[in-house]
């Protein structure tokens, strides 16, 4: 790096940290950084084999936004990052006040708080320089607060050319991928989940790391001052469900998604039903049983895919009907392929009438089973202020044990928008 603007806050942040007791740190660190939108360069994602000497060297050449030293206790032997990452880092934090360091700090006094003075000496600095640095601890409430430091130095960064009239909020986001340095793109945010040992189903482990995320997108979009989202990529349909209630309309006004297909899907600011009607009631069933002194529940079926398939949701309501006080089951008015230009109207319509269910059955809780385009399903979810749901992903895939199960929705999370604790409330789904 040869001048101030080389530091380029869209790149990804570097993690320095010793393999012998750091690396299970360094691994909760990367994902609950990539939950939230930030790319990170790590030696075991994006270096061959027996290159360790000389993953910061290709991690400056490549450009990186910031860094993160773990210091751990074993530090103190690790020739790389004594002699070799810490003082480059630690030039570059001098050098360039647009580049953004960080200490996880794993060292701790005999009253169990942090040794602030432990990353000096374990690095055998000259001179003390980490003390003045913002040092979080190595457990999950001290990771989440050194994701929250970096997010909102990334924001901070890039807010000048993002604010405006115009300006948008770029989130790309992939569900699917391995997560890699060279996965990231040009965006103001890369979300990536940790992949799932699932064939179909998210991970669940990365589901709650995206929940925490997910507590600190709505004040990123506030930072940024923006007045439009957009949402690029793909991702698990339920996961676009919660990231949608993650940034509802009283955040944005509006809202862009632009699927793999580079098919537009923009939103209105409200749910609302229309004349001609977007959806139909295809089935329904409301219960004449005594409502229950428990809080009731509904189900609702969005259908929005062609031909039809109702043996998943089928399987859902033989098991769950007892517990339901009405269901339905939506599909669209049209008969042909759905137009991406009227897809705000088809998920304002779709938030409405989940809305109008919930409501007169004593604000019930919401099975929400949705079957569709990515784009729709996010702009669902930002429309579904007030109303608690839970979120399901279809899968088809055997028991462990080989037994066969068939089509079936599998309950994923409980999602909420506009709460402080995040859209994504709690994660159902158990660990594969």
């Amino acid at each position: 790096m040869n001048a101030a603007q080389d530091v380029k806050p869209r790149d990804p942040v570097f993690v320095s940290y010793r393999h012998s007791d750091g690396f299970e740190i360094a691994t909760m660190l990367a994902w609950s950084l990539r939950a939230a939108g930030i790319p990170v360069w790590r030696d075991v994602d994006d270096l061959p084999p027996g290159d360790t000497d000389a993953r910061l060297e290709q991690a400056i050449d490549e450009g990186i936004s910031g860094a993160v030293i773990v210091v751990t206790p074993d530090v103190a032997k690790s020739r790389v990052v004594r002699e070799v990452e810490a003082p480059r880092l630690l030039r570059l934090h001098r050098d360039y006040p647009a580049f953004a360091l960080a200490i996880v700090n794993a060292v701790t006094l005999p009253n169990g708080h942090i040794d602030y003075a432990a990353p000096d000496r374990v690095l055998d600095l000259a001179q003390p320089e980490l003390v003045g640095v913002n040092q979080r601890s190595a457990d999950g409430e001290g990771l989440q607060a050194t994701t929250r430091q970096m997010l909102w130095h990334r924001i901070a960064a890039i807010r000048r050319e993002m604010s405006g009239p115009e300006g948008e909020l770029r989130v790309s986001i992939q569900t699917r991928n391995t997560p890699q340095v060279y996965d990231r793109t040009d965006a103001d945010l890369d979300v990536r989940l940790r992949p799932s040992a699932h064939e179909k189903l998210p991970s669940a482990q990365g589901l709650k790391e995206l929940g925490k995320a997910l507590r600190l997108l709505p004040d990123a979009v506030t930072r940024a001052g923006v007045t439009a989202v957009r949402i690029e990529g793909g991702a698990h349909l339920s996961v676009a469900l919660a990231v949608g209630a993650g940034i509802p309309s009283t955040r944005a006004g509006r809202m862009v998604v632009v699927d793999g297909r580079g098919s537009r899907w923009q939103s209105t600011s409200e749910a609302q039903l229309f004349e001609p009607p977007r959806l139909r009631v295809l089935r329904e069933e409301v219960s004449d049983a005594t409502p229950r002194t428990e809080r009731t529940e509904v189900a609702v079926y969005v259908d929005l895919q062609l031909p039809r398939s109702d043996t998943a949701f089928d399987h859902f309501i033989e098991a769950n009907g007892g517990r339901l006080v009405a269901w339905q089951h939506l599909t669209s008015t049209s008969t042909g392929l759905l137009d991406a230009e009227d897809g705000g109207n088809l998920a304002a319509e779709a938030a409405a009438r989940v809305r109008d269910l919930s409501m007169s059955h004593a604000n019930a809780l919401i099975h929400l089973i949705y079957r569709g385009p990515f784009g729709v399903a996010v702009l669902i979810g930002r429309l579904t202020n007030s109303l608690r749901f839970i979120a399901y992903e279809w899968t088809d895939s055997d028991a462990d044990d080989g037994t066969y199960l068939g089509p079936r929705y599998e309950a994923v999370g409980m999602v909420r928008a506009s709460t402080p604790t995040g859209a994504l409330e709690k994660v159902i789904l158990e660990p594969a």
